[in-house]
């Protein structure tokens, strides 16, 4: 799958292609515990962050992955990351996933405008036919976001990762698939031209 893009901006947001020259934005931005509850890995130190950012950008290489950062539009200010990952171009699909937002941004705009920008990406550009979402079964509030923007719950894999902290982890699977796009835009339009409230 030829993933070659510009900024996605929309009008909070921008998600840009992830470089080495975000390193020490992002690091600024992750410095909040809550952050990395229900995520594979918590970042604690700058060199932590090097590392997560030098991951991504080789499975970018790979093809597996493509990381994102997202910025306030207003500012530049990095507020969080996103990625696709799975990506299969046989199969046209990809999954959205390692999301995470500073806090400041929690229960903004903000998370339902990035998922509006890069479904659209995928399906509009990329036309593909399914975009998948997984989190952890403990995360209900990540889980009631993907059902909010339309995704549908698909099922459980049981003992699919074990977390950072050596327990297992059940997975809730989401997706969006091709037919369903045009209902999904047009919720995510709706929620977005309803709630402009100003974001800092």
């Amino acid at each position: 799958m030829n993933i070659l893009m510009d900024d996605l901006a929309g009008e909070h947001v921008r998600i840009i292609p992830m470089e080495k020259s975000h390193i020490q934005g992002l690091y600024e931005a992750s410095g909040h515990k809550q952050i990395w509850t229900h995520l594979p890995r918590e970042i604690q130190t700058l060199e932590e962050m090097e590392s997560f950012v030098e991951e991504a950008l080789a499975n970018k290489e790979r093809g597996t992955e493509f990381p994102f950062v997202i910025t306030l539009r207003k500012n530049d200010r990095i507020i969080g990351s996103t990625r696709f990952l799975g990506i299969s171009a046989i199969h046209k699909g990809l999954e959205i996933g390692w999301t995470w937002l500073t806090p400041s941004v929690w229960r903004t705009p903000v998370n339902t405008e990035c998922k509006y920008l890069l479904l659209k990406y995928c399906f509009e550009t990329l036309n593909v036919i399914r975009v998948q979402f997984k989190t952890d079964d403990q995360n209900l509030r990540s889980q009631k976001a993907i059902e909010r923007i339309g995704g549908v719950k698909e099922g459980i894999l049981r003992n699919q990762m074990i977390r950072k902290d050596g327990t297992f982890r059940h997975s809730v699977f989401f997706s969006v698939i091709e037919s369903e796009w045009a209902s999904v835009k047009s919720r995510l339009e709706s929620y977005l031209q309803r709630n402009q409230k100003a974001i800092t």
